[in-house]
């Protein structure tokens, strides 16, 4: 989290010092040039007002820029989705933000595509932003069982969540015990787990067991491998 601020941090001084220099060195060039300082200031004004129409969607990204400085949407480092768009941002410039996109067309899991997207700022005035690493540092993740009508379902939800719980229960303890502390501040009132739970979907065909967890937002497809790797042995510990 620290390494992420610090990230954020420079990225955010690096884009003010570019836009102080640019305003300073654009005045001091035009006053220089025509020596009346207030002539150049009231163009500016006027000149600035004509194309405003012309350049609508570059100033609404400068404004949408502004908006994600003031607001503290997400910043490089962090996950965030909008619009579809799925990605870790590594540039918030003044007229758009980059993503190191995730599970894009390419790819079927929560994995890089190796494509990086670019969103304009303006898109982050009018569209949902998620932000998966603000609040909280791990998500809410499932995997999900199919299990035939004949399964002993309450041994089957009963093994699922002992793997689980053998696998990540610690670790997931702790993450819930944040994760209330965080929730207290606000005006949310849920119940939350602290281990792994097993709920049952009946299908047309078959019953499905959604093993419900808590997982970092980059370690979900590693985790729920590994989750099911080592159901499907248990499972098979017992055919019958």
């Amino acid at each position: 989290a620290d390494r992420v601020d610090s990230k954020r941090g420079v990225n955010d001084v690096r884009n003010s010092r570019r836009l102080c220099v640019g305003a300073i060195a654009l005045t001091g060039s035009l006053g220089a040039v025509t020596d009346e300082w207030v002539g150049v200031l009231f163009s500016l004004g006027v000149v600035g007002f004509a194309i405003t129409f012309a350049l609508q969607q570059p100033i609404l990204s400068l404004i949408g820029w502004f908006y994600i400085m003031l607001k503290r949407q997400f910043g490089v480092g962090e996950r965030i989705e909008v619009e579809g768009t799925r990605g870790d941002v590594i540039e918030v410039g003044f007229l758009a933000t980059e993503l190191w996109e995730i599970h894009g067309h390419l790819v079927a899991t929560n994995q890089p595509s190796g494509r990086v997207v670019t969103v304009p700022n303006a898109q982050f005035l009018t569209s949902q932003v998620k932000n998966y690493s603000t609040l909280f540092e791990y998500v809410w993740s499932e995997l999900t069982v199919q299990v035939a009508y004949e399964t002993d379902l309450e041994f089957a939800r009963q093994t699922m969540a002992e793997v689980a719980d053998d696998y990540l229960g610690d670790e997931m303890s702790a993450a819930t015990n944040t994760y209330r502390r965080r929730l207290a501040r606000t005006p949310v009132d849920l119940d939350v787990p602290d281990r792994p739970t097993v709920n049952v979907v009946q299908r047309e065909s078959w019953v499905e067991l959604h093993l419900r967890f808590l997982s970092h937002p980059r370690g979900v497809t590693g985790t729920r491998n590994e989750l099911y790797e080592r159901i499907l042995a248990a499972f098979n510990e017992h055919p019958d």
